[in-house]
């Protein structure tokens, strides 16, 4: 056998695991360990269990259906978690195999009706259904244009996370699943609560909010606006903005990069706090609201509540008054700087409307 050229072939727990080309070295302690020990890691392929659907329809082409040979087709990923109750109760520390939500979705064409108020995804909502009915709701933007450190997955594996050295003669009880899944459980790593999190996931439907399109700039493709001032419409009446006592915010070393035209520049943005913004124009909002965010040339993005008021990137999130020492050339500008992909960037922002329920 040449040099450098060494194949390695381990067993654990029935997986098959092979090293080629590389030259692995071990010592004799290391490798007495590894038989003493008999450690098996959690991190193995899984498989999508036979029986499992998920169908995907709403305003799409066609209704994609998809059985267990074509989830397992997905690039899988596996993330451990933290699990919190909406309540504050600890509910345990697992890890999951499974497959982000955007992996699905970048293979589904959504399809909206000729007359649409915005003819892109961008405000559309994303309903989740499991077996017995019950929904959650997510932005398109939330699945699709953020990074991918901590997806919205839909996991068939669940493994408990357990302490390498728990108390003598006590059975570790924090973990309040101790069963496998027996579906796909949506599953939100970047989020703080199970608020989101669901079992038995069977149906995702694409759709766009209910609103009063009458209150609103109208879409005009390719053209160049300015928005002169920034109102907020609630319950079918608008006024303007009050920014009065409400957070500045920075930000430096944004990359900007389009999903349509790739990179933008790097650039630092100041403004106002988008959470704080909207706490200050809609008393009582929170994270199950909905928010739509409008340009003066009708360009639109629907943001969940969640994701501004419930995770890191919605901390970040601000009202752009300066980019790069000066003022956006179309007035007011949305900026979710912690995306990927700037698309839900709204230049010319001149509206935003509180939806306070979707169903």
């Amino acid at each position: 056998m040449k040099k450098n050229h060494i194949i390695l072939i381990a067993v654990a727990a029935g997986a098959l695991v092979l090293f080629a080309g590389y030259r692995l070295v071990f010592s004799k302690n290391q490798v007495e360990i590894m038989a003493v020990t008999g450690a098996t890691p959690l991190a193995v392929k899984q498989e999508v269990k036979s029986g499992t659907t998920l169908k995907v329809s709403g305003l799409t082409k066609r209704v994609y259906t998809f059985g267990a040979d074509a989830l397992n087709a997905f690039a899988p990923t596996c993330m451990r978690t933290r699990e919190v109750a909406p309540d504050g109760k600890f509910m345990g520390t697992y890890r999951y195999s499974g497959i982000p939500v955007l992996h699905i979705l970048e293979g589904v064409a959504p399809k909206k009706a000729e007359n649409a108020a915005f003819d892109r995804p961008l405000d559309m909502i994303v309903t989740f259904e499991n077996a017995d009915g019950e929904r959650v709701h997510f932005s398109y933007g939330e699945l699709t244009m953020t990074d991918d450190s901590e997806p919205v997955m839909l996991a068939f594996d669940r493994r408990e996370v357990l302490p390498s050295e728990p108390k003598k003669d006590e059975p570790y009880t924090w973990n309040a699943h101790r069963e496998n899944l027996k579906g796909l459980r949506l599953v939100c790593p970047a989020e703080p609560d199970t608020a989101r999190y669901m079992d038995d996931v069977k149906r995702v439907l694409l759709r766009e909010a209910e609103v009063d399109n009458s209150l609103l700039p109208v879409m005009r493709k390719g053209a160049k606006c300015v928005s002169t001032g920034l109102s907020v419409v609630e319950k079918g009446k608008q006024r303007p903005v009050m920014l009065d006592g409400v957070k500045r915010a920075v930000s430096d070393g944004w990359v900007r990069t389009g999903h349509g035209k790739g990179y933008k520049g790097i650039s630092s943005a100041e403004g106002y706090n988008l959470a704080s913004l909207l706490a200050k124009n809609f008393p009582g909002c929170g994270p199950k609201n909905f928010f739509l965010f409008v340009a003066c040339d009708g360009y639109r993005s629907v943001l969940s509540g969640t994701e501004i008021f419930k995770t890191a990137d919605g901390r970040g999130m601000m009202l752009i008054e300066k980019m790069d020492g000066k003022k956006p050339a179309a007035g007011p500008m949305l900026g979710p700087v912690n995306d990927y992909f700037v698309d839900r960037d709204v230049w010319g922002l001149s509206h935003i409307m509180l939806i306070e329920e979707v169903k």
